[in-house]
C-alpha cells in the first residue's frame, strides 16, 4: 500500500495532562462531555465502567485505555466501593509537580491522563469509542509507553517550545493508537477508517490523500487499484459509507481549511494544491462543504 498520508490528518492542537493519585476508597465520575481521554494506569488498580462495557474493566498498572466518544464514565478503586463520587473531578487528587518523579506511597493508585477535545481531531468520529491496549498487544504497547514517558518528562519542564513538543507528541499517540485499531476494526465499517482495512480501497484513499491535486476520474482511481470502474464505486461506497468523489471532494476541503488555518498561502495557491484550477469553483465547493466561504473562514480561525 502507498504511504498512508491520511496520517496527516492526526494533529492534535489543544491537549491538557494530568496525573493524578489516589487513595481508596475512592471513586470518580466523569461526566459526557466534548473531551476525548487517554488513561494509562502509573501504578496501583482500578476499575472502569461505562455503557460501551458489558462489565467493569479491571486495569491495573501499565494498562492503557482510551475513551473518545463523550461519554459517561465510572472509574473506583473496587467494586466494593460504592459507585458515588469520593471526589468532584480528577483535578482534586493532582500529583503537585514536584512530587511526579516520586514513587506514588503504598496501596494508592496514580493515573496519567490526557484529554483533547473531539473536535480536534478526525479521527474521532470514526474510531472505536473505548480501546483497551493490552500488554500483550506489545509493539503498541511498548511504543505508547515511550511517548507517555516523554509527556511526562516535557510537563515537567517549562523548556522553551513545550507547547510544540506537547502537541507532536499527542499527534504521534493519535498515530499509533489508530494503527492499533486499524487492523482490528470489523469488515464493512462505513467509514475511511474502515475503508483502509480493504487492499484495493485502502490504496485508492493513500492514492486520493497522496496526491490531492491530481484531476482523478473513477476511471483512473479504478485502474490504479485493479479493478473495473462499477466494482470500484460500489466497494467504495459499501465500505467508506459514501462515494469516492465525495470522499475525494470532502478531504480536499478539509486540507484546504487546514491550510488556511496554518498558512498565509494566498487562496488561489491553496485551491491548486486541492485540486481546483478556478478559485471561483473553489469558494464554491469550500463554501458548500464548510458553510462558509474561504477568505471567511480564515479569518474566523486567524490565531489570536
Amino acid at each position: 500500500m502507498d504511504r498512508l498520508s491520511v496520517f496527516d490528518g492526526a494533529r492534535v492542537p489543544h491537549s491538557t495532562i494530568l496525573e493524578v493519585e489516589l487513595e481508596a476508597p475512592w471513586c470518580c465520575i466523569v461526566p459526557p462531555s466534548d473531551e476525548t481521554y487517554l488513561y494509562v494506569v502509573r501504578s496501583g488498580r482500578c476499575l472502569l465502567e461505562t455503557d460501551d462495557l458489558d462489565a467493569p474493566l479491571a486495569m491495573q498498572s501499565g494498562d492503557i485505555v482510551t475513551l473518545v466518544a463523550g461519554q459517561r464514565q465510572i472509574w473506583r478503586d473496587s467494586q466494593q466501593t460504592p459507585a458515588r463520587p469520593t471526589l468532584q473531578s480528577f483535578a482534586q487528587a493532582a500529583v503537585a509537580p514536584q512530587l511526579r518523579l516520586r514513587a506514588p506511597r503504598p496501596g494508592r493508585t496514580r493515573l496519567l491522563i490526557l484529554s483533547a477535545p473531539r473536535s480536534s481531531n478526525r479521527f474521532v468520529s470514526v474510531y472505536p469509542a473505548l480501546v483497551a491496549i493490552p500488554r500483550t498487544a506489545r509493539e503498541s504497547h511498548s511504543f505508547l509507553q515511550r511517548i507517555v514517558r516523554l509527556v511526562e518528562m516535557e510537563n515537567m519542564t517549562d523548556r522553551p517550545g513545550k507547547e510544540a513538543v506537547m502537541r507532536r507528541l499527542a499527534e504521534l499517540v493519535v498515530i499509533e493508537l489508530v494503527r492499533f485499531a486499524l487492523p482490528r476494526l470489523p469488515r464493512g465499517g462505513r467509514n475511511w477508517l474502515g475503508g483502509l482495512t480493504d487492499p484495493h480501497i485502502g490504496r485508492a484513499i493513500a492514492l486520493m490523500h497522496d496526491q490531492l491535486g491530481h484531476a482523478w476520474t473513477l476511471s483512473e482511481l479504478s485502474n490504479a487499484v485493479g479493478m473495473s470502474r462499477a466494482v470500484f464505486v460500489e466497494r467504495f461506497t459499501r465500505l467508506v459509507g459514501e462515494p469516492p468523489n465525495r470522499y475525494l471532494r470532502r478531504v480536499r476541503m478539509h486540507r484546504a481549511a487546514t491550510q488556511l488555518e496554518e498558512t498565509g498561502e494566498p487562496i488561489i495557491k491553496i485551491a491548486y494544491a486541492v485540486g481546483y484550477t478556478s478559485e471561483s469553483a473553489f469558494n464554491k465547493a469550500f463554501s458548500k462543504e464548510m458553510g462558509v466561504a474561504p477568505a471567511r473562514y480564515r479569518r474566523l480561525h486567524k490565531p489570536r
